[in-house]
């Protein structure tokens, strides 16, 4: 499986679901996020998207955690759960090789999707 394809899909999807928000707000909320994921990890990186509050923030914050869930959970085989918070805890927390290789690729997806809604301006 080609990671760098699937970081890239999933950044142009992204990009694509957050086309009705001003791009400077987008890579705003993309580069804080890749902040939170790169000192702080996964799990505070989901948390840290669910809990903006601004009324742009809101909006993006949940795609942004939707595509990077569904692009996780399409490359690595685990039981599905309902709570994401549960399946990052169970299923990939608890495997260090599997925490540092979807770190890697949500650190990618979300570098991608920076440069693609500057790009966008």
């Amino acid at each position: 499986m080609n990671l760098d394809l699937e970081a890239t899909r999933t950044s142009q999807e992204i990009i694509t679901k957050t086309g009705g928000n001003r791009s400077s707000e987008v890579e705003n909320l993309i580069t804080k996020t890749l902040g939170v994921l790169q000192e702080n990890g996964i799990y505070a990186c989901t948390l840290y998207l669910n809990s903006r509050t601004s009324e742009a923030e809101k909006k993006i914050g949940p795609v942004i955690h939707e595509e990077l869930l569904k692009m996780t959970k399409r490359l690595v085989k685990t039981p599905i759960k309902n709570d994401d918070y549960e399946y990052l805890t169970d299923e990939i927390c608890s495997d260090i090789d599997l925490l540092i290789l979807t770190k890697q690729l949500w650190e990618q997806t979300l570098t991608y999707a920076r440069y693609g809604a500057k790009a966008r301006t």
